[in-house]
């Protein structure tokens, strides 16, 4: 009952070392993953910021405007300001994106050979 099982052409400790470099890849692919989603939400949070400030002085402004030709100027440079930080987003996304894509397509790494073998 005891048989040695092979997975495909090598031989059970080889094969095993050759699965554990592609976990160990897969799991720095995850930690590359993280790293670019972290930075993502990082500056679509610091846009969100910028529009949040944007709003506030915005409002202000329009409380003490004097003319309904103020408020209608102020509400059509917060608009421009959001639309603006829209597209920052848009673009931010796009680039996120991208660069999972990438990461998708990267072609495998060769097998590393044991460097402490001399030939």
């Amino acid at each position: 009952m005891s048989e040695n099982v092979t997975l495909g052409p090598l031989q059970p400790a080889a094969a095993l070392k050759a699965y554990a470099q592609i976990v160990v890849k897969f799991w720095e692919n995850q930690e590359t993953a993280l790293e670019d989603v972290k930075e993502f939400a990082d500056g679509w949070f610091a846009r969100r910021r910028e529009g949040m400030q944007a709003a506030l002085e915005a409002a202000k402004h329009i409380g003490d405007a004097e003319t309904p030709s103020d408020i209608l100027r102020e509400y059509q440079d917060l608009l421009n300001r959001e639309m603006k930080l829209f597209a920052e987003d848009g673009r931010a996304y796009q680039q996120q994106v991208l660069r999972a894509g990438a990461h998708l397509n990267a072609p495998p790494e060769a097998p590393k050979t044991d460097e402490r073998r001399t030939g």
